[in-house]
């Protein structure tokens, strides 16, 4: 059986954000936290739990092919749409850009998961090899 550990943070591991420690790493990243703090995306969805969630909820999100208007004809990207993502996951403080660090975490977090899955068909795999009869008794 594939267990799905808790990938997120309680708030009693975030409170360093709110207690001040964020500015001891970079004053901007302090900044940004306090003017982005609980402005954050709020979606029919609450954010996902763990590492299973995180990939079963990607599998559904929609990817597309688009260029910017700025960028040459020839220029393509790809990947969800902000507010698709925003959506989808809860995360980001808007719906209109994917912070680099919640991309990460949602492919970390779904790597982990494929992770342990994957495990979990080898170790039952390696069971039914080793049940199995050798190949001369299956002759006989």
């Amino acid at each position: 059986m594939v267990t799905d550990a808790a990938i997120l943070p309680d708030r009693g591991e975030d409170a360093d954000r709110d207690s001040g420690a964020a500015l001891a790493r970079h004053p901007l990243a302090w900044l940004h936290s306090h003017l982005t703090h609980r402005r954050g995306v709020t979606g029919a969805r609450p954010v996902p739990v763990g590492a299973n969630e995180v990939l079963e909820r990607l599998a559904t999100l929609p990817v597309s092919v688009w260029t910017y208007r700025f960028d040459h004809d020839s220029v393509r990207h790809l990947g969800p749409m902000a507010q698709d993502f925003a959506g989808t996951f809860g995360l980001g403080s808007s719906d209109r850009t994917i912070a680099v660090v919640d991309a990460n975490g949602v492919c970390m977090a779904s790597i982990q998961a494929l992770h342990r899955r994957l495990v979990a068909v080898e170790a039952e795999l390696a069971e039914l090899r080793a049940a199995m009869p050798a190949p001369a008794d299956r002759e006989g």
